[in-house]
């Protein structure tokens, strides 16, 4: 097997020990940089990733460093040959054609995917060429919405789409340094699979219809591909090594579960980022300052409601569900989920909190040095759904705009004292 992994911050680090420490050395694992300088510096390095975790930092081995496009590695070593050559006073060595990469050099089988949401997109459109509708892809981004973007904009044609796992992950970390990660928050990485065009049941052993008894009820990857008997298993075998790979990796405590749970938890968690993410970038704080004071609580409480409001009016409209006011009120306080109502959106928040109250936020980060943020993923994502459902979140636009201004004012630098009115 081969496991290609792109996006090589905190996640994509931590991912990358975990999955080296379990896999058998046999298979593949593939960090791809941006350019094939950051190829040459990791090498260089001894290409080895660092983790670090209760003030024990420990190292893993035995990885391929890769840029985007594989061809750039085989240009770069000829150019960095002959600037060799040169410093030596040696002829430069003769240019010749390079070598034609085997498919299983381009091909990729199985794609981790933990770059910032904003970049999901455009990086998997890099890679089209490269996948292929046998191929896997895990998303291990913030927010939602980006799943629902590459149907539109890059896997258009449902019979060339890769198997596209979806993902909630709960782990913290942050880069000390570049292939240096510190794992600070223990988490779990929740994997859920999208539905696929040719209808088969990836779920089929978990439901209250399947042939055994109900203790022993479970997602099973034979459900998946058996492999053997199986006319179809070449388009199914990556699926199922990919979560086997994943599941049984130490550390990263992750689990596959039915698409419906993971689902619930992503939005949850939505919630949640998008209340402290940008609360955070908006007063330069840590995650514990938010709620100290009754301020954050009511904020907090009020875009809750708001996200409930949301939920329920998409929840109602795919449950296809009564659409007169006389009625709703029973339909949806009878089967709407309680995990979405705002008390307990609220409570997730306050508990998330208090869990990271020592941690600062990503979005701080891209605020202070300028980078694009998530915030179109996490209130964005929320505000697409209020639009389409015809619901009301003013809360949520002023946050969501609020980032956006605060992202083009340079609050940081110095005003000049002089003109003050």
């Amino acid at each position: 097997m081969r496991i290609h992994i792109v996006g090589f911050g905190a996640i994509g680090t931590l991912t990358s020990f975990y999955l080296r420490n379990s896999l058998d050395p046999k298979h593949a694992l593939v960090i791809l940089h941006k350019n094939a300088a950051r190829v040459a510096a990791a090498v260089s390095a001894g290409g080895i990733v660092k983790l670090e975790a209760a003030g024990v930092t420990r190292s893993a081995s035995g990885f391929v460093h890769q840029s985007f496009d594989a061809y750039d590695d085989i240009a770069y070593r000829r150019a960095e040959d002959r600037r060799l050559a040169r410093l030596a006073g040696k002829p430069p060595p003769p240019f010749y054609a390079g070598p034609t990469l085997p498919e299983s050099e381009t091909h990729i089988e199985s794609l981790i995917v933990s770059t910032k949401a904003n970049f999901v997109v455009p990086v998997l459109t890099n890679f089209l060429p490269r996948l292929s509708s046998s191929s896997t892809i895990v998303l291990l981004h913030n927010g939602m919405g980006v799943y629902e973007d590459l149907l539109r904009k890059v896997f258009r044609n449902p019979e060339q789409r890769p198997h596209i796992v979806v993902t909630c992950n709960t782990h913290g970390a942050y880069v000390r340094d570049y292939a240096h990660a510190v794992h600070n928050g223990v988490g779990d990485l929740q994997l859920g699979i999208m539905p696929e065009p040719h209808g088969r049941d990836f779920e089929a052993g978990a439901r209250a219809d399947a042939p055994h008894f109900a203790q022993q009820r479970q997602l099973r990857l034979d459900d998946i591909t058996p492999v053997a008997g199986d006319p179809h298993a070449a388009r199914y075998l990556s699926l199922r090594n990919t979560l086997a790979a994943l599941t049984a990796a130490e550390g990263l405590g992750a689990a596959w579960r039915p698409i419906y749970d993971v689902q619930m938890a992503m939005r949850r968690k939505l919630v949640v980022n998008a209340i402290v993410n940008p609360l955070t970038a908006l007063l330069g704080c840590r995650n514990g300052d938010l709620l100290k004071h009754p301020a954050g609580m009511r904020i907090a409480e009020r875009l809750c409601r708001e996200a409930e409001a949301i939920f329920r009016a998409q929840w109602r409209a795919e449950a296809g569900g009564p659409t007169s006011d006389e009625a709703r009120g029973a339909f949806s306080d009878v089967r709407f989920p309680d995990a979405l109502l705002a008390d307990k959106l609220f409570a997730e928040c306050k508990r998330v909190v208090r869990l990271t109250q020592a941690n600062t936020s990503s979005m701080v980060v891209d605020v202070m040095r300028e980078r694009d943020t998530e915030i179109g993923v996490l209130c964005g994502h929320l505000l697409s759904l209020a639009r389409t459902y015809n619901v009301r979140a003013p809360l949520m636009a002023t946050m969501q705009d609020l980032i956006l201004l605060r992202s083009n004012v340079p609050l940081d630098r110095a005003l000049p004292w002089t003109n003050v009115s």
